[in-house]
């Protein structure tokens, strides 16, 4: 199954079970699909964990064009977490898996430095900022608003902090966020 294949699979998915917007056609997402893509090069890390994946918008395109990467597909709700299941299987991808609960548990059990933390729309992305100011992450990855983003960027400014304006986007950047300090390039 290709992306456009996984698209189909989400629009018909989602007829049954409410991964995303009831009024979302496939040209819809196929923007949302390309905004993702917009993360594709900043991932500098070997595992790139997807907070609250939802409906795969964010972690299977992303496990799609980097396929030399692991990814975690993170999801607390079992409906949705049973549609990310099945798509990767349909999908064949061997390099990503889901995690059935909150990112907050994966972090703690499995999350390591060498990772990227990823998510599009979190309701609390100061939550997130926080695995990066503890160094629990190397790199957060968001596509979110800039009023957000603003709201949390004061207690960052030690930290490596890049924004991408998306375009046709007024209300949506991707930010990039990265815990760098000398031990992480020390050759």
């Amino acid at each position: 199954m290709s992306g456009d294949a996984f698209l189909d699979f989400l629009l018909e998915y989602n007829r049954k079970v409410n991964l995303v917007s009831r009024h979302s056609t496939r040209e819809s997402l196929q923007a949302l699909v390309a905004e993702t893509l917009l993360l594709k090069d900043l991932v500098s890390t070997p595992l790139l964990v997807d907070a609250g994946s939802g409906g795969g918008l964010l972690g299977i395109p992303l496990a799609l064009a980097l396929p030399a990467k692991r990814v975690v597909l993170v999801e607390t709700i079992g409906k949705k977490a049973a549609f990310l299941h099945e798509a990767l299987r349909r999908l064949r991808l061997d390099n990503a898996e889901v995690w059935e609960g909150p990112v907050q548990d994966f972090m703690h059990r499995r999350g390591r430095f060498d990772s990227s933390l990823a998510a599009r729309g979190f309701p609390a992305i100061e939550a997130l900022a926080e695995y990066v100011l503890r160094g629990k992450v190397r790199e957060l990855l968001l596509i979110s608003s800039p009023a957000k983003i603003g709201k949390i960027a004061p207690r960052l400014a030690k930290f490596r902090q890049t924004s991408y304006n998306i375009p046709s986007r007024d209300n949506l950047v991707v930010f990039k966020l990265e815990n760098v300090s000398r031990e992480t390039h020390a050759s």
